[in-house]
């Protein structure tokens, strides 16, 4: 017996992970008594004055995949036809920032004790090829029945 799963399953499945890593992002921000992103313009003001240029380079891009994650989420969930240019445009920042679409696999290395950077980043690209190649091949199969 084949399993075939609609396009419109698989955006649900990666817009539930998008979902999970917003409500962690805020969740773990509000747990140390900060407010999320306005804390971190405010820290990023301070750390310009003495870090420099590059730091306005990395945090903008930083700000620029939260901003996005949150975006793609929204559009995952409302299956918006042409998603999976926001997804293929965030997956670059994803591994930049070591950011995984699975956004459990943090926790999930964390809990067994792994915190070697290279298997962190690893597991982000493994995860950013099983998103980016399950909506590629779900959208096209979906073009293919129509």
């Amino acid at each position: 017996m084949k399993l075939t799963f609609k396009f419109r399953h698989v955006l649900f499945f990666w817009a539930a992970f998008d979902f999970i890593y917003i409500i962690r992002f805020i969740w773990l921000n509000l747990s140390q008594g900060r407010m999320p992103l306005i804390d971190d313009i405010i820290s990023f003001s301070e750390l310009f004055v003495t870090q420099g240029f590059y730091t306005l380079i990395l945090f903008s891009l930083s700000l620029l995949l939260n901003i996005s994650i949150v975006l793609s989420a929204v559009l995952l969930l409302a299956g918006w036809r042409h998603v999976q240019k926001v997804v293929y445009t965030q997956t670059l920042l994803r591994i930049m920032f070591i950011v995984p679409s699975l956004s459990v696999l943090p926790w999930i290395l964390k809990n067994a004790s792994i915190t070697n950077g290279v298997v962190f980043l690893l597991a982000t690209m493994i995860s950013e090829i099983l998103k980016v190649g399950s909506i590629y091949l779900f959208k096209k199969t979906a073009m293919d029945k129509h």
